[in-house]
């Protein structure tokens, strides 16, 4: 809605004060013409504070108001203005614009129809009260307006425009643009009804048309902010990124406080990934304008985008402190916590969203996704398909699926979801690794292989299209070290922890360089992910791990100590008291070991091995019971490692027992076969310990020491 800016003058006694403050006012109204409207509502105040307190300088000061968004301020001063003079129709519509911007349509109604009392043939008054009444579902009476004004002047163009605004409230686009281009025959040089005739042909995805409309609107206006904005937004739907951030930047130089063109600023960074620009161009509209809850969400998505899922609660939180019925905010409360494993928790936020809104799909995904991370997956399964009957072209949800059959064991139906999800987007890669993984387990290892291939080449693909994306250089090191590529995953972690610092590809390159024996190299990226990253003990456990490697034994204590001292306690400690066993400060080790709360298998087997150098036989044995309980996976391991114990204590018997529960675990062990024959021989049973060698060597044919056990006299056919 225009708001008129009046520069007549009221003849006033001329004073020293009244010349000051008609020197302010004319100051004031050429900020206004510069949209400087902070400048011109400071002139205007000093105008009043000198006495010049014509109806003419409050009606402009109510201009400045409204455009800085303070409407209720603006409709005290035009208020000011009709007390000055009860005729001044200008005062009277723009009171009724005011009105209207607060969502009071009543009042703005009788404030047009108080301008339409002073003066019947006033067009903007008409054409805005018309539009109001469309709003109020009166479009018979708000089109006769519009239908009476054009018949009365075919050429009037700012009647012409209306209608097609009005026409676009009413989604008549193919009339709406009839209606814009009657307005641009009737005046060529009109910028708005180009504006609205672009704005017309965007909504029927004539983005061509549209751009061409939007030249023309700023070719009459060039300072035109609306039409460099819609232009910017057009070019971003036709995938034309940099030309719709210059078109931004262009609305921004006109009006730097244009909160629009800085949500599609933010908008078209999201899209094209580059979430830190995102998040600094969203703040930027919040600051103009913070009762938007879809800004204050989209600004939680750019956060939780970048991974920073804690940090985006408060922005969707404060989404919903602008309308608490925003489904979309409440669910992606439950998306940031699924992401932080707290998937007990989300549900309360996805059921508050399907409460709201009970056939959201991407809400009933989100809950099924949860249930199925929770164990429940028969319930995430039965969401996760009814959210796919609602939106069957969501690639995300036929993903997720797949992990509920893959996890029920369903694993044609599991590659048949998959294969859905590729076919709605062919270049995701971890569909594609996902694919292969099943394949795998299906026994089809070349078509997995194939998987991994297109994996890759997705990979690639995105990689030549962003050279610098961390996070997809990121996961193709994990897949590359997945398929023991060592060399190439190296080369895709080394460019992730360049690009980004982050420090899972700093831990992770440490760790593949160890592992292929290059600890100095190791030690390079772990020393640069604890000074990166101090408070996190992830770091401080790589470094520690190649000085290690390296016989650094000082450097080992220093580091995995302070890992400890940040949370890393279980981790830690093992791996501190594995380097202090390693050189015979098996006390200590021990001591370190004690402040494991809950120790697992593997550090009651350690302890176990430390008991055994320090001679303590009996606590060496308690420590493998210990282990067998705890144990999740390898509980065969702590029944051999018993056995070991037993079978050196010569309790043969009680050592054959533990190889027994091992056997049982394992079958196909030729270890644990070797062992029950050594244990066989020592009760004097050579027959029953050859036959567990016979079995061994079935299992593997070249197992040299069951070869050489049964090479021995005793053992002999």
């Amino acid at each position: 809605m225009a708001l008129p800016l009046a520069v007549s003058l009221a003849t006033v006694p001329v004073t020293k004060d009244l010349a000051r403050g008609e020197a302010e006012f004319l100051r004031g109204n050429a900020h206004c013409d510069a949209r400087e409207f902070a400048d011109a509502l400071s002139c205007y105040d000093r105008a009043a504070a000198f006495g010049y307190e014509v109806h003419v300088m409050w009606n402009n000061r109510g201009v400045a108001l409204d455009a800085l968004g303070q409407h209720e301020d603006a409709i005290q001063a035009y208020t000011r203005a009709l007390q000055r003079n009860s005729v001044y129709e200008i005062a009277a519509y723009n009171l009724g614009n005011a009105f209207a911007q607060l969502g009071q349509f009543d009042e703005a109604i009788a404030a047009y129809d108080r301008a339409l009392a002073i003066k019947p043939d006033y067009p903007d008054a008409l054409y805005d009260k018309a539009l109001l009444l469309a709003r109020f579902g009166k479009t018979k009476a708000s089109l006769q307006v519009y239908e009476s004004l054009v018949r009365a002047d075919t050429a009037n163009a700012v009647a012409w425009t209306k209608k097609g605004q009005l026409l676009e409230e009413l989604n008549k686009f193919e009339e709406a643009i009839d209606a814009y281009k009657a307005a641009t025959s009737a005046n060529p040089e009109d910028g708005n009804a180009w504006t609205g005739l672009g704005d017309a042909l965007y909504a029927l995805e004539r983005y061509e048309e549209a751009v061409e409309a939007y030249d023309r609107a700023i070719a009459a206006d060039p300072i035109n902010e609306e039409a460099w904005n819609n232009k910017g937004f057009t070019f971003f739907m036709l995938g034309i990124h940099e030309e719709a951030l210059a078109c931004y930047e262009k609305a921004l130089a006109i009006n730097p406080t244009y909160k629009q063109a800085w949500y599609n600023k933010g908008y078209t960074f999201h899209g094209i990934n580059r979430l830190e620009e995102a998040v600094s161009a969203y703040e930027k509209a919040i600051e103009l304008h913070s009762g938007d809850e879809v800004l204050w969400n989209n600004l939680g998505n750019a956060l939780y985008n970048l991974g920073r899922y804690e940090e985006s609660i408060p922005y969707f939180e404060r989404g919903l402190e602008v309308n608490p019925k925003y489904e979309i905010a409440w669910n992606n409360i439950g998306n940031a916590l699924n992401k932080m494993g707290r998937h007990s928790l989300s549900l309360k936020y996805h059921d508050k969203s399907l409460e709201i809104k009970p056939d959201f799909d991407y809400a009933l995904y989100a809950k099924g996704h949860a249930l199925d991370n929770l164990g429940r997956h028969e319930e995430g399964l039965e969401l996760i398909s009814q959210s796919l009957e609602l939106n069957p072209n969501y690639d995300h949800a036929w993903m997720a699926k797949a992990e509920a059959l893959h996890r029920l064991g369903r694993l044609e139906e599991a590659r048949d979801a998959l294969n859905n999800a590729l076919i709605l987007n062919g270049q995701s890669e971890e569909a594609w690794i996902f694919r292969g993984k099943i394949l795998e387990e299906m026994g089809n290892a070349l078509e997995a292989e194939r998987c991994y291939e297109e994996a890759l080449q997705c990979f690639r693909s995105s990689l030549e299209a962003d050279p610098e994306n961390a996070e997809v250089a990121y996961h193709q090191g994990l897949l590359l070290e997945d398929l023991e590529r060592a060399d190439e995953a190296i080369d895709a972690y080394a460019a992730a922890a360049s690009r980004s610092h982050s420090l899972d590809a700093l831990v992770r390159l440490s760790s593949l360089l160890l592992r292929v024996g290059r600890a100095a190299d190791a030690l390079v990226p772990a020393d640069e992910a604890r000074t990166r990253h101090p408070a996190d003990p992830r770091g401080w456990i790589a470094a520690g791990l190649a000085a290690a490697a390296l016989g650094k034994t000082t450097l080992v204590e220093e580091s995995l100590r302070k890992a400890i001292d940040l949370g890393a306690v279980a981790d830690g400690s093992l791996e501190l008291a594995k380097m202090l066993h390693s050189i015979r400060r098996d006390e200590d080790a021990l001591a370190v070991l004690r402040g494991i709360e809950a120790p697992d298998a593997v550090a009651s087997l350690l302890r176990a091995d430390i008991h055994v150098n320090l001679g303590r036989m009996e606590e060496a044995l308690a420590d493998c019971d210990a282990a067998i309980r705890t144990a999740v996976e390898g509980r065969d391991m702590a029944y051999r490692r018993k056995g070991g114990l037993l079978l050196a204590l010569e309790r043969s018997k009680e050592a054959l027992a533990a190889f027994d529960a091992a056997l049982g675990l394992n079958p196909s062990d030729p270890e644990a076969w070797l062992d029950a024959a050594r244990a066989w021989k020592a009760l004097g049973q050579e027959t029953r310990a050859r036959k567990m060698l016979d079995h061994a060597l079935r299992l593997d044919p070249d197992y040299a020491e069951a070869r050489w056990l049964k090479a021995e006299g005793a053992l002999e056919d």
